[in-house]
């Protein structure tokens, strides 16, 4: 355990440390032109940038400036200057560990972000907010909120919004154990990066997928990451990422028992930092030297280290820091076999971790006290903190401490003789540990258990070779003894009649076998046919309707905050139409995704019925009366006489409704629409035309090989691609014919032919 946290914190430092070195030349510049006499709307931009700029090395001037700018802003009613305003005193507050009064901030931003409807700084006050929740180890919430912003920054291709969504969400999957999802994440951030080559940004990706390889064993993989990093900020001369290479290589070197070249790392990294002047990470470079000395069984010399980072973390105020120095500090008084001295540190660090709403550091509080308890042969309350800890690590979700308070426990159950106990504790250890084993870990296992059993199966083939061949001599020597004897002979030919009898039964039964293979390479086709729908529709709704549905949370939340704080100001009309639009798309979505999923069972679901179409042209055309009266469209509708078909009504009506939802999406405010009905033989004609944007010649036929093709409306309406799938099977069902004509910027016409049958 003492070994994991320098490279915690790294990662923390890595996403949510601000820069040591402030830019002077930037905050110069920035006094001069606020000292110059500008316009109010100008100097409260000017005082709330600097506000920002030294955040992290002056928060009382920090402060000043914010309040001066949120006057002059308040003065001018100005809403997008008021969302600066709380947005960047939502950040100062997180620097300042007071994660709940940020949370409050951050949504006074977004309030007036909407009012202004500032698109931009909406989302990335949404992410910083998904940052106090990722400190409050409220995951849940932050990858909310996370997908909220990455989706925005997705439909705008912006790059580096993305990379820092991802790599954050990258860091809640590694703290729960997710590694495959995690490593998934920062190598998506590292191809999105690529597009652009944003070098810093695609160092700070591969410092974080190496601090998951070091998480899953694969040390080797961690300092190539490690390595790419490195030469990328040195390339650069990105000092941060460094010394952040520098020092989690020496967190590998450490794992390896490689502590000559692991100190070497962590003495680069700290001279790195000093002549960065980062008092932060010196102090994590000291922290870190001082636990490898304690690894290398020199604890005293590890103690002196650790208290000279402390000194650095005390005079920087950062009680977070201090907290964790204190846990360091107690692991190594664990170590030379001090509990009463552990104990008291990890109590000391409690309550700032209790106030700081630091839940993973409690678990490491919590687990310390146990381990120390365990020592003094305090069974009882040793068992109570690890119990405490593991409802606490359960709630957030941290595997990691889940399977090393079931370790405790065992240790704890042998030490009481409670061996039954002691038995199911190991399994459960055993069995979170295992969990926490990603696909190519275990992949790589299996790999390497497959050689381990071909290696013995080609030596027990050689010994049954030389055994083989002993017999045969003996066998000959065996015959020339016996040759005379006629009961040798008898048993020959008994011997034969036998051996063929038990070919005969072999073969039997390696035909039955084939047969059974055969069996089961059907089931798995058709069982990875299923997946495959199964992940289409799950991706659908993890891209679409997990965006809508946050965005509506997002909307509720804003609103329900505004309604407490008793604010007028912001425009609830906008909010609540928002609101509205988003759930009126996320139904649309999961009618299509119901009818969708039940595709591969036709037969089951195909119910023909007569049926009156216009009626039910009539019903989906009032479910599009407002769309279209917001757009300003004119739909005209030709009817025929004969309208009573033997059809599947709610096949049909979802052919009705996606086309004509289609025609209204795709034409532009104030078009015209035209429908009809129409008899040609024993077949009923129904045609939908639109005088809108149209479609290629390649565009139709994506439609008509796979009906998967999707594309923006013309008021930046969404799709999930399944309307047109579903038009084409159902009509396909009904042994009918879909027909597009269309040119761009021209209109198109649908065709659907459905066989009909009084």
């Amino acid at each position: 355990m003492l070994l994991i946290r320098p490279l915690f914190l790294l990662l923390c430092c890595i996403m949510f440390t601000p820069l040591a070195a402030q830019d002077r030349l930037k905050i110069d510049s920035l006094q001069a032109q606020l000292s110059e006499k500008n316009h109010d709307s100008v100097k409260y931009r000017l005082m709330i940038e600097i506000a920002a700029e030294i955040s992290s090395s002056d928060t009382v001037q920090s402060f000043n400036y914010l309040e001066q700018g949120g006057e002059i802003a308040r003065s001018l009613n100005n809403p997008e200057g008021l969302g600066l305003y709380h947005k960047v005193l939502g950040n100062v507050r997180v620097d300042c560990g007071d994660y709940e009064q940020a949370i409050l901030q951050y949504d006074r931003a977004l309030a007036y972000f909407s009012e202004a409807e500032d698109l931009v700084n909406y989302h990335e006050t949404v992410k910083e907010k998904g940052n106090a929740y990722l400190f409050l180890s409220d995951y849940d919430q932050a990858i909310n909120l996370y997908n909220t912003s990455l989706d925005y920054y997705k439909r705008n291709n912006m790059v580096i919004g993305i990379s820092r969504c991802l790599n954050n969400l990258g860091i809640i999957y590694k703290n729960r154990g997710n590694y495959v999802e995690a490593l998934a994440i920062y190598e998506e951030s590292v191809r999105y990066l690529d597009t652009i080559r944003d070098a810093y940004d695609i160092s700070q990706a591969y410092i974080n997928m190496g601090n998951v390889f070091v998480f899953l064993g694969a040390y080797e993989q961690a300092l190539d990451n490690f390595n790419k990093a490195l030469v990328i900020s040195e390339k650069e001369n990105f000092m941060e990422n460094i010394y952040l290479s520098l020092s989690n290589a020496g967190v590998v070197q450490n794992k390896i028992h490689n502590f000559e070249e692991a100190e070497n790392l962590y003495r680069r990294s700290l001279i790195t930092s000093q002549a960065n002047n980062d008092p932060v990470q010196v102090s994590n470079c000291l922290i870190n030297i001082g636990t490898n000395f304690a690894d290398m069984g020199e604890p005293e010399k590890g103690l002196e280290y650790v208290e000279r980072g402390l000194a650095i973390k005390i005079e920087l105020e950062d009680e977070r820091r201090i907290s964790n120095c204190y846990i360091h500090l107690a692991q190594i008084h664990s170590m030379m076999e001090q509990p009463d001295t552990a104990i008291m540190l990890f109590n000391k660090a409690i309550p700032v971790k209790k106030r700081l709403g630091d839940q993973e550091g409690l678990v490491r509080c919590y687990l310390g006290i146990g381990a120390a308890l365990l020592e003094k042969d305090q069974h009882t309350e040793a068992g109570k903190m690890v119990d405490m800890a593991l409802d606490i690590a359960a709630e957030i979700k941290t595997l990691e401490h889940v399977a090393e308070g079931m370790e405790m426990n065992r240790k704890i159950a042998l030490a009481r003789g409670d061996y039954r106990a002691a038995y199911q504790f190991a399994m459960n250890y055993y069995l979170y540990k295992d969990s926490l084993v990603d696909e190519a870990t275990y992949r790589a296992g299996m790999e390497m258990e497959y050689r381990y059993r071909s290696k013995v199966l080609q030596q027990e083939n050689e010994n049954l070779r030389i055994q083989s061949d002993l017999n045969q001599v003996r066998m000959r020597r065996r015959t020339g003894v016996l040759r005379s004897i006629l009961a040798v002979a008898t048993l020959l030919a008994i011997g034969l009649v036998l051996v063929g009898y038990f070919l005969s039964k072999l073969r039997n039964s390696s035909i039955k076998l084939e047969e059974q293979n055969l069996v089961i390479i059907k089931q798995n086709l058709k069982l990875d046919h299923l997946n495959k729908t199964k992940d289409r529709i799950m991706s659908i709704i993890a891209h679409d309707l997990r965006g809508t549905i946050g965005n509506q949370l997002t909307a509720v939340e804003v609103l329900h905050r505004i309604e407490s704080d008793g604010d007028s100001e912001v425009d609830r009309r906008k909010l609540l139409g928002n609101l509205k639009h988003s759930a009126s798309y996320s139904l649309e979505l999961l009618e299509n995704l119901l009818h969708w999923s039940r595709l591969e069972d036709q037969e089951s679901y195909f119910h023909p019925e007569e049926t009156n179409l216009n009626m039910l042209i009539v019903n989906c055309l009032e479910l599009f009366d407002e769309t279209a009266r917001n757009k300003e469209l004119t739909i005209q509708y030709e009817a025929m006489e004969v309208t009573q078909c033997t059809v599947d009504r709610i096949m049909v009506e979802t052919i009705f409704r996606n086309l004509i939802s289609n025609a209204i999406k795709f034409t532009n405010r104030g078009g015209d629409i035209k429908l009809s009905t129409s008899k040609e033989g024993d077949n009923i004609l129904f045609r939908v035309t639109d005088d809108g944007i149209g479609m290629t010649p390649e565009q139709i036929q994506k439609i008509i090989n796979n009906g998967g093709y999707t594309r923006r409306g013309t008021a930046n309406e969404k799709g999930a691609g399944m309307g047109l799938t579903l038009v084409r099977e159902f009509t396909n069902i009904h042994k009918g014919k879909l027909n597009i004509k269309s040119e761009p910027d021209k209109g198109s016409t649908f065709e659907v032919i459905i066989p009909c049958k009084k």
